[in-house]
This record gives C-alpha cells, sequence and structure tokens, in this order.
C-alpha cells in the first residue's frame, strides 16, 4: 500500500495477531476496533493510547474500505441517480451563491449524512419511518459522524418548507438522532420508577397528623437519583460471570434495559454485585467513581432499597461485605479500626515489620523452594501453580516495595511490551528497572513520571528473577504485552480475583495476613511513624491528597504528639530533679 499507511497498517498486523489486512472487513474490523466513546479507550489491552487509537483506526478503515472496495462502493453510491442526488441537487440549487436561503456550508454534512443514509439503506423519504434512526445508528462508524448526522437532521426540518426539498422528505419531521447523553440516559419507564423508589425514600409518614413529611433535603434526593442511576447504567456493560458459588454468579446480563418489565427485580443481588464488581473494574480510570464515591453510592442504595421495602439482610450482608465497598468507606470516613489495628500491630512489632519490608524476598525464597524440590524433574502442575502464584506475589511486592505503593489495578495493567508499554528493564531507559503511569490509567487524570526501582530494597533482584524463572511458567507469556499476563486467557493481564486471592494465601504463609490493599497503608504507616514531616511524601506516593493521608493517618500524629509531651515532662523532671541535687530548691 501507499508508504504513509506503512505504520498503521504494520500496528494492524500486529493488533490481529499476524493476520493480513485483507482478510478483515470494516464490518469485522468495527467489531474489533470499537469507537472510543466518553473518552474511554474501547480496547485497553492493545498496545497504543486513546490519542494514538483513534487516527489509527480511522486511517486503517479508510486503507480497508479501499482494500475491499468499500471506497470504490462510497463513489458508487455517490455517482448513482437516487432520492439523495436530487436531495443535493435541490439544495444547491438554493445556495446563497445561487441567491438562495441555504449556507454553502451546509451542503458538506449532508453530503455526509447522505453517504451515511446510502449505507443504511434509507431515502429521504424513509427519515420517519419506524426503525430509521436504529439503522443510522447501526452504520455510525467514527465519533463525529454523529454530530454531522444531529446537524443534517435538523437542517432538513429547517428547510423543509422549500417545495424541492419537503417534495423529497416524509410528511412528517425528520428525528434527530439522539446524543450521546441522551444514549445514556435511561428509558423513561425504568427512570419513573428511579424517581419513585427516590421520591419514597425521601419522605416519611408523620403518624400524628397522618401526613407526609420531608426526610432529606433536595441535594440528598439528587445523590439518591445519582446512586440509582448509576448501577442501572452500568448493567449493560457487566460481563457474563460464571461462578459456581451462587452469590457472585452471574450468567445472564441485561443488555437492554428498554426490554426489562420488572425494574425493581434490577436491584437484586446479583445485579448490585455485578454493578459493584464493574465499578471496581473501572474505578482507577478518569471520569468514573472513586472508592470512596463508590462506597456512598451504593451505601445510599441500600437505603434508598431499605425504605422501600426491597432490602433483605442477606443482600445488604453481601454488598457491606465487599472488600471494595469496605475499603471505600475507610476512606470516606478515616480508616477503619481493624486497619489502623494491623497498621498500629506492623510499627509495634519488629518481626512483623521486617517481614513487611521483606515480603517480596520471602515469597521469592518460598516460590524458589518449591522450584528447587523439582530439580531433576517435570514440575507437577500443582508445583507449577504454586511457584507462580508465589513468583508473582513476590515480584508485585517488589514493585510495590522497592518503587511505589500503586494501587493493584495499576501494579496488574503494567505493559511490557507494545507502543504502550510502560514498564522498561535495565537498559532500556535508564540502568535500572522503570515504570511509569500515563494519566488515563491513574484515578487523579494526572500522569505519574517515571519511578525507578531501588536496588538497595532488593526490587531489581527480584525481578530478574521473576521475568527469567516465573513469568515464563504462564502459558501465554511470551505474546503477552503484560507484566503480569492471565493464566488462560491469551492477552490480558491477571485478574484482580485471581491475583488478590494468590496474594493473601502466600503474605498468610509468610506469617504477615493482609490484603494487597494493606500495602498502601503500611508504606504511609512506615513513612509517618519515621516523620510526621513525611505527610506530603507519603501523600504524592499514594496518590491521594494531604487532606486524606492526615484523616486517615492522624493516629501516627497523636501517637507522635503523646511521645513529644511525655519526652518533655520526662526532661523537665530530670532539670528538677537536678535542681534539688544541687541545692537551688
Amino acid at each position: 500500500g501507499p508508504a504513509h499507511l506503512a505504520g498503521p497498517l504494520k500496528t494492524l498486523r500486529r493488533n490481529l495477531f499476524g493476520a493480513p489486512p485483507r482478510t478483515v472487513k470494516i464490518a469485522e474490523f468495527d467489531t474489533m476496533f470499537p469507537k472510543s466513546v466518553g473518552g474511554i479507550h474501547p480496547r485497553p489491552d492493545l498496545p497504543q493510547k486513546l490519542s494514538a487509537y483513534k487516527p489509527w483506526r480511522e486511517k486503517c478503515r479508510n486503507a480497508i474500505k479501499k482494500a475491499t472496495g468499500a471506497e470504490a462502493e462510497k463513489q458508487e453510491l455517490r455517482a448513482r441517480q437516487d432520492g439523495w442526488s436530487d436531495l443535493l441537487g435541490a439544495a444547491n440549487l438554493h445556495t446563497a451563491a445561487n441567491g438562495g436561503l441555504i449556507p454553502k456550508q451546509s451542503i458538506s454534512p449532508l453530503a455526509t449524512f447522505a453517504d451515511i443514509c446510502r449505507r443504511a439503506g434509507l431515502e429521504p423519504w424513509d427519515l420517519a419511518a419506524p426503525g430509521a434512526t436504529d439503522r443510522i445508528e447501526d452504520v455510525l462508524h467514527a465519533k463525529t459522524e454523529r454530530g454531522v448526522v444531529r446537524s443534517a437532521q435538523k437542517f432538513l426540518n429547517s428547510f423543509r418548507f422549500l417545495p424541492e426539498l419537503g417534495a423529497l422528505l416524509p410528511a412528517d419531521p425528520v428525528p434527530v438522532q439522539p446524543s450521546l447523553r441522551d444514549l445514556d440516559a435511561l428509558p423513561d419507564h425504568v427512570d419513573d420508577v428511579v424517581l419513585a423508589m427516590t421520591q419514597k425514600a425521601s419522605t416519611t409518614r408523620d403518624r400524628t397528623t397522618g401526613k407526609d413529611a420531608v426526610r432529606v433535603g433536595k441535594q440528598a434526593r439528587d445523590r439518591y437519583r445519582a446512586a440509582l442511576r448509576h448501577h442501572l447504567r452500568a448493567l449493560p456493560h457487566c460481563k457474563p460471570h460464571h461462578n459456581p458459588d451462587p452469590l457472585i454468579d452471574y450468567p445472564s446480563p441485561i443488555t437492554d434495559l428498554t426490554t426489562v418489565n420488572d425494574v425493581e427485580g434490577l436491584f437484586a443481588v446479583d445485579h448490585l454485585s455485578a454493578s459493584l464488581r464493574r465499578t471496581e473494574e473501572v474505578e482507577h480510570l478518569p471520569g468514573t467513581l472513586s472508592q470512596a464515591s463508590a462506597y456512598a453510592y451504593y451505601n445510599n442504595i441500600l437505603v434508598i432499597l431499605s425504605r422501600n421495602g426491597l432490602l433483605d439482610d442477606e443482600t445488604a450482608e453481601i454488598i457491606k461485605s465487599s472488600e471494595f465497598y469496605q475499603q471505600g468507606k475507610e476512606l470516606a470516613d478515616g480508616m477503619r479500626p481493624a486497619t489502623a489495628h494491623w497498621c498500629q500491630n506492623l510499627i509495634a512489632d519488629p518481626t512483623k515489620e521486617r517481614r513487611f519490608r521483606n515480603l517480596h524476598r520471602l515469597m521469592k525464597r518460598d516460590a524458589e523452594a518449591i522450584i528447587a524440590d523439582a530439580k531433576g524433574r517435570e514440575m507437577t502442575r500443582t508445583e507449577i501453580e504454586r511457584a507462580r502464584s508465589l513468583g508473582t506475589c513476590a515480584a508485585a511486592s517488589a514493585i510495590e516495595w522497592s518503587g511505589a505503593p500503586i494501587r493493584m489495578a495499576n501494579c496488574l495493567g503494567l505493559r511490557l511490551h507494545g507502543s504502550r508499554k510502560n514498564f522498561f528493564v535495565p537498559g532500556q531507559k535508564s540502568a535500572s528497572y522503570e515504570f511509569y503511569l500515563p494519566k488515563e490509567e491513574t484515578k487523579s487524570g494526572g500522569e505519574v513520571a517515571p519511578i525507578e526501582l531501588n536496588a538497595d530494597l532488593h526490587g531489581p533482584e527480584v525481578l530478574d528473577w521473576y521475568l527469567e524463572t516465573i513469568r515464563p511458567l504462564f502459558p501465554h507469556a511470551e505474546d503477552n504485552i503484560y507484566l503480569f499476563p492471565a493464566v488462560a486467557n491469551a492477552g490480558r493481564p491477571l485478574g484482580k480475583g485471581t491475583f488478590d486471592a494468590w496474594f493473601q494465601r502466600a503474605s498468610g504463609e509468610v506469617g504477615l495476613h493482609m490484603s494487597f490493599h494493606r500495602w498502601r497503608h503500611g508504606y504511609a504507616t512506615l513513612l509517618l511513624d519515621t516523620s510526621w514531616s513525611n505527610l506530603k511524601v507519603a501523600a504524592d506516593m499514594l496518590g491521594n491528597t494531604m487532606s486524606v493521608c492526615e484523616s486517615n493517618y492522624a493516629w501516627i500524629n497523636k501517637k507522635q504528639l503523646h511521645k513529644d509531651g511525655q519526652a518533655i515532662i520526662a526532661e523537665r523532671s530530670r532539670q528538677k530533679e537536678a535542681e534539688i541535687i544541687e541545692g537551688r530548691v
């Protein structure tokens, strides 16, 4: 192909795992590489930033259209004598250049709209027919096409009074394609239930007067409504989830809210659990709910369900037992007593602190022992699974301890290969291992500057061993771009549920029971116990604000203040005793 397409087509071959572009039809391409909506990368598994993905996608679409004859078909469509050619001719007749009312710049969007409608098999007089907007929706490609379509539809309604145009248009006004905001709106019958549930949860019956009284103010009502809508909007994005545990089994997700008759049934525990999992999956991305906000939303949902008589004890217990929910409560309300107690024990017990500091090396030791036992023979499946899980936890711990205590999603999302690579081995960018987090993958929306693993903290030696010995134990490691590849799903990162289960078992086996989330708490506790002046350092390394850190770890400062006060009193006592001995008092 042309030289300017060499790069995009090479990237396409890589993203297709070597398949030549001529085997990909435009419809298949659009399915495999969807449009970006709302600034979210539709294929985060690909080694491309969103800013590169969007222009690459358009260039490839154009190349495939030409290669498959789609571009020639477009030219043929434009040359065809049909209702659209007549409409465009009529519109040109009334442009300002010909003494008419239509601005010349309106013709270009109208011509693009004509091409889109030809793809959909619609003539101008079909635009108000049932299902016409759905057919147009199905053939929209680029994100910009929606705006062009809406402009053209509004244009036709504005100038339909001109006889030459009106004769080619339906008797009824042309329906205007919904905006992206409108597409995100809930169906009317669903939103009616949301409003009714909100109203009921916001009022109470005054038993003395028999009248309804306002229970909460407008701001609280708005938060209630937002929480319910968030849950319902998340459901069509929830993935099928087959699990032998009936509490987290979700084999049949809701794909179309318009077909749902029992709206209140969408707040059953399986749906609530699914939307909570979805909220957790995307929590680290910009423009999504923070963990603290997610806790507030789902806590409000439980309140609303209770006041509507739709909440049972089991549902409340299941949602509240979610670690993501509990961690969100911790962030919203300050550190939970159990977590604070764990952190206090960490700095009070030298053995526990030593294990925390050497967690990556202890897990590496245990994995090496399994491998050594199998020396001279093939490892059993169980031995491979245990060595793989321990080694992965060791490497992740090395990144947290000798690099920075980043969130689990960011750690598992580190990429070792591809154009979006953000984890580098020695010699690629620096003398040590180095990683960074792009702004589209951080909660703050700001890029995390490159971070080197500190050799004095034994991180690089663990990563050397992991890449040489442990990562090859994953079946699809060679073709996977992620530092921590999935076990079964080729091309995907290791799942958070799988990893956290591995980590909790591995940490427990070395005598320090903890979830991966507690890495951040433990790290901040050691920093702040060393000196409260490290507050800004702790906040920066955790990606939190100073106020959040100050709220969560205030007990460390209070403890130090008490120590300082005791030291002052002790020093005063020594001085007074000395004065008595010297006879000055």
